[in-house]
């Protein structure tokens, strides 16, 4: 049945084409479709420094450690600056390196406030 598979947050919005490769990798490698604006919210949290930067690659692109909230799920984005070039795939070496870099940022000794 139809009505049980499109999300009716979905009526009256749409996808930009340029985005439409991320989209399409997101559902084929975590079987995920977000909801109306949490590509946006996603964007924010790379641009703003929320989203953890786990690897640095060629041109200024960075593989990213994002949490959707909405599919209560952690997925890596390959982008640069504002741009989202794609879903990158799981993988256990990125889990890893996640990992590690909370664990070495909650090590760190954080400033006195006041």
């Amino acid at each position: 049945m139809v009505d049980e598979i499109f999300d009716e947050r979905w009526l009256g919005a749409s996808i930009p084409s340029d985005h439409w490769h991320f989209h399409r990798q997101l559902l084929a490698r975590y079987g995920i479709v977000m909801a109306p604006g949490e590509f946006t919210g996603m964007l924010n949290d790379i641009t703003k420094g929320r989203a953890l930067r786990l690897v640095e690659r060629p041109k200024g692109r960075a593989i990213f450690s994002v949490r959707l909230k909405t599919a209560g799920e952690r997925i890596y984005v390959l982008a640069v600056k504002r741009r989202v070039i794609t879903a990158w795939p799981p993988n256990a070496r990125l889990n890893q390196k996640r990992r590690d870099l909370i664990a070495a940022l909650a090590a760190e000794p954080q400033p006195e406030l006041g």
